[in-house]
């Protein structure tokens, strides 16, 4: 009976395969994975590397659309000439005041959103579903509601500070108060992406610390403190990587509130690549500013990755 049940159970049981056969399986299914991917890679290649390897070799050039056949490769001269221009320099300055003052208001901010959205009360799944309404509108249409909301003559903000005494300001025209408008444009509509990242990473802690936290009777700053927040570092420093890039490569915003303005206020690398490139036909100044660009990102994306991996 025994050997009876044994043979049935081997017979029963698939057949391995030798390693030789395995090994060809795998080589095969590696084969096709490639060849499925090959489309997109394409693709990928063709609409972002390609472009920019591109705008590399420009760089190295003077081409001008103005003159395009007297173009000639000049090595590091087009970098020696952009660098050392004020308007380089300036552009930079409020590129990186602006993308780290939009990073760190939206990461607090929405830090506090999925905090309050992590709890439970009634209502929590409508709130979770409405804070994600200003995602699907389009940036142009933000940047010209904002736009009228920051009119100094017309504008909801300024005649609800003239009913409450304050005073009413020119946040466009005033230096002062042009980028700010921008920084908070752009919180509205991008806060609930962070918060819905880090609201995810939120519901997927485990319960096991903050219990024995407070048996342990440790006060809710303290857990939030020495627990929460280390626990969410690595997604933190995704939803800042995100942020920054997004940042960098802010536009339409500023071409339809500030128009780079007043004066060069508002003037960041991206818009400066635009005006040099489409509106002064430099395109060897343009991409020299695109490469600095894109080097500025690929430092912020490596500081990030190399924290998410530490942590």
């Amino acid at each position: 009976m025994q050997d009876t049940a044994v043979s049935q159970g081997q017979a029963l049981s698939p057949k391995r395969r030798p390693p030789r056969q395995r090994r060809t399986a795998r080589s095969i299914d590696r084969h096709v994975l490639m060849l499925l991917l090959a489309p997109a890679f394409l693709i990928l290649f063709a609409t972002t590397l390609g472009p920019f390897l591109w705008s590399l070799g420009l760089s190295f050039t003077d081409y001008n659309l103005a003159n395009p056949s007297i173009a000639k490769f000049v090595g590091l001269d087009t970098y020696s000439r952009v660098l050392s221009s004020t308007s380089t320099w300036n552009a930079l300055f409020n590129t990186l005041y602006m993308v780290v003052a939009i990073v760190v208001s939206q990461t607090l901010l929405g830090l506090a959103l999925a905090l309050l959205l992590a709890r439970q009360f009634l209502g929590v799944r409508i709130a979770r579903s409405l804070f994600l309404i200003p995602l699907m509108t389009p940036s142009i249409v933000v940047a010209l509601t904002w736009r009228m909301l920051f009119n100094a003559r017309f504008g909801y903000i300024n005649y609800f500070l003239g009913l409450v005494g304050l005073p009413q300001l020119d946040w466009l025209g005033d230096p002062l108060w042009a980028m700010p408008s921008l920084i908070i444009s752009d919180a509205w509509v991008a806060t609930p992406f962070v918060a819905s990242i880090v609201l995810a990473g939120l519901l997927s802690l485990p319960e096991e610390p903050f219990e024995a936290a407070r048996v342990d009777g440790a006060s809710p700053l303290q857990i939030f403190w020495n627990i929460t927040l280390p626990l969410l570092r690595p997604v933190l420093a995704l939803a800042i990587m995100f942020r920054s890039i997004d940042a960098f490569r802010m536009f339409e915003s500023i071409q339809i509130m500030t128009g780079r303005g007043p004066g060069d206020v508002t003037m960041t690398v991206n818009f400066l690549v635009y005006n040099t490139g489409f509106l002064f036909l430099r395109l060897a100044d343009a991409s020299v500013l695109a490469v600095i660009m894109v080097v500025l990102m690929f430092l912020i994306v490596v500081a990030c990755l190399r924290w998410i991996e530490r942590e």
